[in-house]
């Protein structure tokens, strides 16, 4: 007769499992947790470790690995004969047996009278708080804290770190029973070593053979697309979902594209997207960025040469791909460059996080960005949502100096640790910190010399910008960042490429509602005249454009709503252009409406 009757009935014999599967079973990349964990299971006091991390990340492969280097011989002599048992509080709530509380305490007893023989793995062990509490009994956190406390029994549990924070810290003396490890999101990288170590696995369950290249997709792809899960568990469901379609198929290899169509059928993105090879991504990204961006040539094409260096894997890989500091004043493009940049990189516009600095002045700020125990933090969380991103910093010498200490340290090691104690990677992100600093040295030096600077004088006057900075940044923040990127004020032939750019924004707005524009030369004219200010750059022609013509445009639509015809809307510009002595304006906008029917 057993002398372990509940422990067999109600937990699983991890040992045994990895037995069976011992010639094939490889746990990868995470020797480090194992040892952490025999290190603590062999402590005098506090020698029960609890293995904390977000789900996904193999705390219960880490407990499968104890087991393996238990069967394998390959540890300390007093842990040769034990067996690790994995407990599911979910398997003790039947009524049989006599209900939750005695068969936990029944457990908890056989562990006590066998503790040299058996370790007990509990998987989602802040669920142990208040379970089986009825009308004031003890529940299954009660039972085990004294027993722990005393040393008559040890385990494993796992967590996440949200719900580590929620419930074991929340009961301070739970929390002291317990040595916590941190199991940190394995790398891409790391990942990749980990899909290598189990790839035979796969291939011989599906009868499949799986390409190198495969599974390097599954890792890149899971970490472009699927940024809501972790690693190694989010990329392994790529690898076994395109085996299984595969199989289904009659097909035999896996590759790229097998991955690509996994992607394509959980997000609905073209595959034609998800495939695009870097190479070509990066010959865009100058056209991109150029369309979008007028008059900032020599700016566009400094940040195209950056990203491109970064892609080639010139750069350093621990840091993000590229870090900028836009110098110039309001209104020459700064914004509408990070938001091309964007696209251009990393497929939208809305794959960008944008943080006004004016709201991270204060101290205390970088809790705002980091989060803590009780929230999340604004720039961890946001880049951990998208970590293929571009993260705006609008204004960053408005922030505080603990900010700027943050970025330092992105800047150096493209990474953080948030409030929460996970680890957030920033080396799939292009920093981008914009900055009216200096602004009036840019537009001073315009009018001496010219709205364009050459190369030559680029350079010279970067470095006394530079210099100029020093008032509002350290200099270890200023070296630290990749490139100071100038831009022009913008000329009148520029702000009427912008107003042209503006009037086919609108044209393509019109057309959904079978309304076409038509114009000529002569409004632009008079857009330009009058919707310019050189010292605000684009947005006075914006804001123009929206008052003049934006607001008629829409309220012509709104009195031609539910008419199936085609309208054609025709401004023309009345009476001539004052001279230059003359103060008034003469000229006004006419609309004209014609309507066609569509066939």
């Amino acid at each position: 007769m057993s002398k372990t009757p509940f422990l067999d009935k109600y937990t699983e014999n991890l040992t045994e499992k990895v037995l069976r599967k011992i010639d094939s079973f490889k746990l990868v990349g995470r020797d480090k947790e194992v040892d952490d964990v025999f290190a603590a299971l062999s402590c005098m006091t506090k020698n029960s470790p609890i293995l904390v991390g977000d789900a996904g990340v193999g705390k219960t492969a880490i407990a499968e690995g104890i087991a393996a280097r238990i069967v394998r011989g390959e540890i300390n002599s007093q842990f040769l004969d034990v067996v690790v048992r994995n407990l599911e509080l979910a398997t003790l709530m039947s009524d049989e047996d006599g209900g939750f509380i005695i068969k936990f305490k029944n457990i908890i007893k056989e562990l006590k009278e066998n503790k040299a023989d058996n370790l007990l793995f509990i998987d989602e062990i802040h669920t142990i708080m208040g379970a089986g509490r009825i009308q004031g009994a003890l529940d299954a956190a009660n039972v085990i804290k004294p027993v722990l406390s005393r040393g008559e029994i040890q385990l494993i549990g796992a967590t996440t770190a949200d719900e580590f924070h929620d419930y074991i810290e929340e009961d301070e003396a739970m929390e002291r029973r317990f040595q916590k490890i941190i199991v940190n999101e394995p790398s891409a990288e790391e990942t990749v070593e980990i899909l290598e170590g189990i790839r035979e696995k796969y291939e011989k369950f599906h009868n499949v053979k799986i390409k190198t290249s495969a599974i390097k997709s599954s890792v890149l792809l899971a970490e472009r697309y699927i940024p809501e899960l972790n690693f190694p568990d989010k990329a392994l469901d790529l690898i076994d979902g395109a085996c299984a379609r595969a199989r289904l198929r009659g097909q035999k290899i896996i590759t790229e594209k097998a991955i690509a169509l996994m992607i394509q059928g959980l997000k609905g993105i073209p595959i034609t997207t998800i495939l695009k090879e870097e190479s070509t991504r990066l010959d865009e990204v100058e056209n991109i960025l150029k369309l979008r961006v007028k008059g900032q040539n020599q700016a566009v094409r400094d940040v195209a040469n950056a990203v491109t260096i970064a892609r080639a894997g010139m750069q350093n890989n621990n840091r993000p791909l590229a870090s900028f500091m836009f110098l110039g004043p309001t209104g020459v493009g700064k914004t509408e460059l990070a938001k091309a940049l964007t696209e251009a990189m990393f497929d939208d516009e809305h794959n960008m996080i944008r943080l006004d600095m004016s709201e991270y002045s204060q101290e205390g700020s970088s809790e705002k960005m980091l989060g803590s125990r009780k929230t999340k933090g604004i720039l961890t969380e946001a880049v951990k949502m998208k970590p293929y991103s571009v993260i705006l910093l609008d204004e960053i010498e408005k922030g505080n100096r603990e900010v700027h200490d943050l970025l330092l340290q992105i800047l150096d090691d493209g990474r953080l640790t948030d409030g929460r104690g996970r680890l957030i990677s920033f080396k799939n992100t292009i920093i981008v910190m914009t900055t009216n600093s200096g602004a009036e040295m840019i537009k001073n030096n315009a009018e001496i010399m010219g709205t364009e600077l050459s190369e030559r004088d680029q350079m010279q006057f970067l470095q006394r910008i530079t210099n100029a900075l020093m008032t509002d940044f350290r200099p270890e923040f200023l070296n630290r960042i990749g490139d100071k990127i100038i831009f022009n004020m913008l000329d009148k032939e520029t702000i009427r490429e912008i107003a042209i750019k503006n009037i086919e924004i609108l044209q393509k707005r019109m057309k959904k509602q079978k309304a076409y524009l038509l114009y000529d030369d002569k409004l632009l004219d008079y857009l330009v005249d009058n919707g310019s200010d050189k010292s605000n750059g684009a947005r006075p022609i914006e804001r123009f454009i929206t008052k003049k013509l934006t607001a008629e445009v829409s309220k012509i639509l709104l009195e031609h709503r539910g008419n199936e015809e085609a309208l054609f809307i025709t401004v023309r510009v009345n009476g001539e252009a004052p001279s230059l002595t003359e103060a008034l304006e003469r000229r006004t906008l006419i609309f004209s409406v014609e309507s066609e029917r569509l066939k």
